[in-house]
């Protein structure tokens, strides 16, 4: 096997190589040649936990899926792989993850041209040498006029790609012949949920961007304890009432009360903000909903972070601003803050550079 960077086309700040691609590929539905379709777990409106020990649900969008708990959040290599791994051999995962690369991870602007001689069932021209496998998701129908995989199994040379499509989502498993029926489990679960384990619903209001306001106000001080939090995070630039939902995680116990606290010791007013440095009709990529569970009660804030404005965490009463200690503690797992102004990001990940993403324009 041979590699070697190759010029890139740029567009849009996107890189583009192209490199061969041949080899023996067999066509079918999943293990055993069973259609996933055909294995589908029952579908419903909700999702509430892993159907056995050891395995464990991750969303997108309306879409739940087990997989194994093993399989833990890790970043995929992607189209700059070979700057990644420029003296940095184990810069990949060597271990099943599942990808938590979202849609928009900030890519450098290089080439990467590999040899293989094989479908490309990774994606990103990525070698088979950095290949582990995982789990990913895509939205569908594919933005940007990019060609939808269709659904169904594409092995080659000892490696297989299961591809479903479940409403406005696809969830896809790179697999080995060791973790082949790992696999055909992981696309069987993949079903339809408006809400999610975690409480998070597929699409969420806070989706019409602009910094619009929780609809129902609460007064977070006002809130003595709190049981759990759960953490749903959105892509704000999905339609109000589409499904937008990117990931989710949830926090309990000692770091629910901790992140209370930091939000009801946070400053009033909002930031950190650097308004000079952008638009004043743009808003951030992303956003989230901090759902806090005290009793029966469930009570919804909004997070923005990745603006030059309008920053802070919003319970529809009081902005407060964003510190580290309330900020960084919402990023794990599948939930990323990929990058935006760099005022914010700064504070939620200290230590840190961010990488600058577009912001949405009205």
């Amino acid at each position: 096997m041979m590699w070697a960077p190759a010029a890139a086309l740029v567009i849009g700040g996107v890189a583009l190589a192209c490199g061969p691609v041949g080899g023996d590929v067999t066509g079918g539905h999943g293990p055993e040649g069973a259609a996933p379709d055909e294995r589908a777990a029952p579908g419903g409106h909700g999702a509430s936990e892993a159907s056995e020990p050891g395995w464990r649900l991750e969303s997108f969008r309306d879409l739940v899926v087990e997989v194994p708990a093993s399989w833990e959040p890790a970043p995929a290599p992607g189209g700059d792989w070979c700057a990644a791994v420029e003296g940095r051999p184990e810069a990949f995962p060597d271990k099943p993850y599942v990808d938590s690369r979202g849609p928009y991870r900030a890519e450098m602007a290089i080439g990467c041209f590999s040899r293989e001689e094989e479908p490309d069932l990774h994606g990103g021209g990525v070698p088979r040498e950095y290949w582990s496998p995982h789990v990913w998701f895509a939205a569908t129908p594919a933005a940007g006029g990019i060609e939808e995989v269709p659904d169904g199994r594409v092995s080659s040379n000892g490696w297989s790609r299961l591809v479903r499509t479940v409403d406005s989502a696809k969830v896809f498993v790179l697999t080995d012949e060791a973790h082949l029926d790992e696999a055909g489990r992981i696309i069987a679960s993949a079903r339809q949920a408006e809400v999610d384990h975690h409480g998070c619903a597929a699409s969420s209001p806070i989706q019409a961007g602009g910094f619009v306001r929780p609809p129902a106000p609460f007064d977070v001080a006002q809130l003595d304890a709190v049981d759990t939090i759960a953490v749903c995070h959105y892509d704000l630039n999905s339609p109000v009432g589409s499904p937008g939902l990117l990931a989710s995680r949830e926090l309990g116990g000692a770091e629910a009360t901790a992140l209370l606290a930091a939000i009801n010791a946070a400053p009033v007013g909002g930031g950190p903000d650097t308004p000079d440095t952008c638009a004043k009709n743009t808003w951030g990529n992303t956003g989230i909903v901090p759902r806090l569970t005290t009793g029966g009660s469930v009570h919804e804030a909004y997070v923005y972070f990745d603006s030059c404005f309008g920053n802070g965490i919003d319970d529809g009463t009081t902005l407060r601003a964003l510190t580290t200690d309330n900020c960084a503690p919402l990023w794990s797992g599948r939930v990323v803050h990929w990058g935006g102004s760099a005022a914010p990001f700064r504070v939620c990940h200290p230590g840190s550079v961010p990488a600058v993403n577009p912001t949405k324009t009205s």
